[in-house]
């Protein structure tokens, strides 16, 4: 939604809004923050599903040390520049 689309939205509500009681207007204002604190909760967080799903999923039998030997010796760098 466009932001004018927005503040012409929120301008009408309030214009409907503001005559009530202060009572009421904080019970609104409550129902509206728990909303949107509820629909932030249901949010999924793609980065614990994440780790959750893959923390632990490495198996290997070698020692840290062994892995990073075979990652280094694996690597074969150049310095001479790249040719097209």
């Amino acid at each position: 939604m466009k932001k004018d689309n927005i503040l012409i939205l929120t301008n009408s509500y309030w214009e409907i809004l503001k005559s009530l009681s202060n009572e009421v207007k904080l019970r609104l204002a409550t129902r509206l923050t728990a909303s949107v604190i509820e629909t932030k909760s249901r949010t999924p967080n793609h980065t614990e599903e994440m780790l959750a799903k893959y923390a632990g999923a490495w198996q290997d039998n070698r020692s840290t040390e062994e892995i990073i030997k075979n990652l280094n010796d694996s690597r074969h760098g150049s310095k001479a520049p790249l040719t097209l």
